[in-house]
């Protein structure tokens, strides 16, 4: 129960942090999945006795120079670099930042670094001069701020219906939603331009908040995760896998290759490339399966849940991220005067809202 406070714990000693760090985050409200990261980032900042802005392109423009530690750009915006600090999140190798062939555009190139969710970064590195320096080592996921295991009732199915990519345009994923519609144990999430179709399974939209989806997840108890086309590709993660698990969920996933890296035999797997129909029926068989097999499901969440606090807590990617940026000009501290620090900072981790 106590591992993710201890591994927090060293990590705060282990990189002697400053008193008060303080980071920005551009993003573009329509982006909303980068909303809903900003917002995680914020809840597990506050916990590390951080702070943290998140701004759009007027209240950037309009913020003065070395204000923070480090900025973090989510999405492309139409203005110049105003901070020497700034680092580019690249969360696909091909959406937003990058010309037809693959290559960075020249207007990205400018960045202090770079935090790329994929992990062969050749081509950015020949885009930056082979000054691999600038690439952040550890690949930089969409993850989830620290969330206490609970024992779930896995009775309803999650789903927050595709917005974008081949989740949203493909006649497969259609199928699939209409199938999963007629089924008492669905619910599906997201807009509802896009979800009245279907009904009373269709429950609304959500606040892009950081806490109410993982809420919501573990109160249906299963959680479906669809990765898009490029997300298998490239083996990225969306950050659907990391709330599902945080949320102490059965996981029912496509056969990504970073979750079965990662989370292998705690998650219920389909096979993406079945039609629409198949997926389904497939999924509909994982469901009867977990309400028959309940306590097994269930252990096979908080092991998940555990593999979760062990590799994936977004507290431990931030103190590492702020470790790449300063490491080269941190100095030594004195020892009783960072174990306080760190004491403290602990103390805002464990004061978590359940």
């Amino acid at each position: 129960m106590f591992r993710p406070f201890i591994i927090i714990f060293a990590l705060l000693i282990h990189f002697q942090l400053a008193d008060a760090v303080s980071f920005g985050v551009f993003n573009k409200s329509k982006f909303r999945g980068e909303k809903e990261f900003s917002e995680r980032m914020k809840i597990a900042a506050k916990r590390l006795g951080w702070e943290v802005s998140i701004f759009e392109e007027d209240e950037y423009l309009k913020t003065k120079p070395n204000t923070y530690d480090f900025v973090l750009c989510l999405t492309p915006k139409t203005r110049d670099l105003r901070f020497k600090n700034e680092y580019l999140v690249l969360f696909d190798p091909t959406h937003h930042f990058f010309t037809t062939n693959g290559t960075l555009e020249a207007k990205y190139r400018k960045y202090a670094g770079y935090l790329p969710t994929y992990n062969d970064t050749k081509l950015l590195e020949e885009d930056l001069g082979l000054d691999g320096s600038r690439i952040y080592s550890k690949a930089w996921y969409p993850l989830v701020q620290y969330t206490p295991y609970r024992k779930v009732d896995p009775t309803c199915l999650f789903y927050f219906i595709g917005s974008w990519g081949n989740r949203l345009q493909d006649e497969k994923y259609q199928t699939l939603q209409h199938e999963l519609s007629q089924k008492p144990y669905t619910r599906f999430f997201g807009n509802p331009k896009r979800g009245e179709q279907y009904g009373s399974a269709f429950k609304g939209s959500l606040p892009y908040d950081g806490i109410t989806t993982i809420k919501e997840i573990s109160q249906m108890g299963v959680c479906l995760v669809l990765h898009s086309d490029t997300h298998i590709k490239y083996e990225i993660p969306s950050g659907r896998i990391f709330e599902a698990v945080a949320a102490s969920s059965v996981v029912i996933s496509d056969r990504n290759p970073f979750v079965v890296k990662n989370f292998g035999d705690t998650v219920l797997y389909i096979d993406q490339n079945l039609s629409g129909e198949e997926i389904s029926k497939a999924i509909d068989r994982h469901m009867n399966w977990i309400r028959e097999n309940r306590e097994e499901a269930i252990e096979m969440a908080r092991k998940a849940h555990c593999i979760f606090e062990e590799k994936f807590l977004l507290e431990s990617q931030l103190l590492d991220f702020y470790y790449f940026v300063t490491h080269e000009s941190l100095k030594l501290s004195h020892e009783n005067d960072i174990e306080s620090r760190a004491v403290k900072s602990l103390e805002n981790t464990l004061n978590y809202n359940r």
